[in-house]
């Protein structure tokens, strides 16, 4: 009977032993690895592409579509190095790829999808325009869009159209760019002009014709109606070209 006790109380023992042998060993393998969150891949990867696209923050919608799950790592310094598949795509769907480096010891590559909306304000026409047509207010809007092809040469201030005229024709709903518009000639080829020099206060005017569109401030060509002769001076005014002698 004795000899059943003492056996009984050595197996209770051992049992005791192997349960805190294996507790302990739990907690010194939980206490070598650490956990890399879906969240954090995502986030990681969001703030990389702010950084690296050439939009406003502001602007931004991001996407980042990790399938995965969460990603158990060996202690130590943890580097998510992110890579942009491509050299140009700035907007829309963006292929990455994520290195794990663990003490710059290479862990595991993974392959991200994103999607990347941009906010832009830029100018349409509200209807169809013809060529040679001046913008005003009755036939271009400033519109805020959201899409994944964004134009780094849309006009976004509408200031910078109003009074232009239309280099082609447009259709309605089109947005702006710096080559569908143009200063309005002040001074169109064919118009008589007076061809002006002034020297002190000497002041000698004479007839001439434009002999292309002249732009205000800008030099043109000119033909002396007295002279037979080109000459080439600054369109001041609708009426006046200056010369200098």
């Amino acid at each position: 009977m004795i000899f059943i006790k003492n056996r009984l109380q050595i197996i209770f023992i051992l049992l005791v032993c192997l349960c805190l042998s294996f507790t302990f060993g739990v907690r010194v393998n939980a206490s070598e690895t650490q956990i890399l969150k879906a969240e954090e891949i995502e986030k990681s990867a969001t703030d990389h592409l702010v950084k690296a696209l050439p939009w406003q923050k502001d602007s931004l919608e991001i996407n980042v579509y990790y399938q995965g799950k969460d990603i158990v790592l060996p202690t130590g310094k943890k580097d998510l190095i992110y890579k942009i598949m491509g050299s140009s795509q700035r907007a829309g769907r963006i292929p990455m790829i994520l290195e794990i480096r663990i003490n710059d010891q290479f862990q595991k590559r993974i392959r991200l999808n994103t999607k990347v909306l941009v906010s832009q304000k830029v100018i349409k026409t509200k209807r169809a325009v013809k060529r040679g047509e001046i913008l005003s207010n009755d036939e271009i809007r400033i519109e805020t869009v959201q899409t994944e092809r964004p134009s780094q040469n849309a006009i976004t201030n509408i200031d910078h159209a109003l009074g232009y005229e239309a280099a082609r024709n447009l259709p309605a709903g089109k947005v702006l760019i710096p080559n569908f518009i143009k200063r309005p000639a002040l001074g169109n080829r064919g118009d008589k002009v007076l061809i002006m020099a002034k020297k002190g206060a000497m002041t000698i005017t004479t007839p001439g014709i434009l002999k292309e569109d002249g732009y205000e401030n800008a030099m043109v060509r000119v033909l002396n109606i007295d002279s037979k002769k080109v000459i080439y001076g600054r369109l001041v005014d609708s009426n006046t070209v200056k010369v200098r002698f």
